[in-house]
């Protein structure tokens, strides 16, 4: 029998290679529901799960600071013990008698692996100097009160701070702002914890109360902040070996 265009069977009209209409529905079901073969997606979270990150190492503070010989350091810390009874003034008991030569910053703690060996080459390249202590002074600057000891400007703690500065700016890219060329060396006795009133009663006793010392700056510090207190973290030799 032959058949015409219009008249061919239903199960070749359809275009399904000869498969029964019944099968084809079925066929067309599972291929609009998804490939049969896929595996289902889980209802209980994302489809793709984002990849465990490890955790990030906390950011640690420390500054650089020049301390003084263990019989002047002994003499300060007597005089900080003396003014925290006198005024109940005790936050600077946590931090060993310096001269800062950077402010305190934050840095990931990955920092110091190339930190410490940067700075002892740094050390080594300023020989050691003589720093004088000079009575006492103070100031009040917003929050901030502090009862401190003079340190006498001189030509050896000037070039090294200048020095300082730029090589923080240049190696380690501090900004301006954090390395700053203005400098004002002292030792504190006492800061932030005093009222302007307890600053003023205080100044008016050690104003012309005589304090002379000296010492042989040899090396400088890094100190880095354990949560409570200050550590020493490198000591960096003047002059090299």
């Amino acid at each position: 029998m032959t058949y015409g265009r219009h008249d061919q069977p239903r199960q070749q009209r359809q275009g399904n290679g000869g498969r029964p209409e019944s099968e084809d529905r079925t066929h067309r079901t599972q291929r609009h529901n998804g490939n049969q073969f896929r595996r289902p997606r889980p209802d209980n979270g994302p489809r793709f799960p984002p990849k465990p990150r490890p955790p990030r190492a906390e950011s640690k503070i420390y500054f650089i600071a020049l301390l003084p010989n263990a019989e002047v350091g002994r003499e300060i810390i007597r005089l900080k013990q003396e003014f925290a009874e006198k005024y109940d003034a005790r936050r600077a008991l946590r931090v060993l008698p310096h001269i800062t030569l950077q402010i305190p910053f934050t840095a990931d703690p990955e920092l110091e692996k190339t930190l410490c060996p940067a700075l002892s080459t740094f050390a080594a390249s300023i020989q050691p100097f003589e720093i004088r202590l000079n009575g006492f002074g103070g100031c009040s600057f917003n929050k901030r009160k502090v009862l401190y000891i003079n340190v006498e400007k001189n030509e050896g703690i000037v070039h090294l701070h200048q020095q300082m500065v730029g090589f923080l700016r240049k190696e380690f890219g501090f900004s301006h702002m954090l390395a700053r060329y203005g400098f004002n060396p002292h030792v504190s006795l006492a800061f932030r914890d005093l009222s302007d009133a307890e600053l003023e009663q205080a100044m008016e006793e050690y104003r012309l109360r005589p304090f002379d010392a000296a010492f042989l700056v040899r090396n400088l510090y890094l100190l880095r902040h354990t949560g409570t207190s200050w550590e020493v973290l490198q000591k960096c030799k003047l002059g090299g070996e």
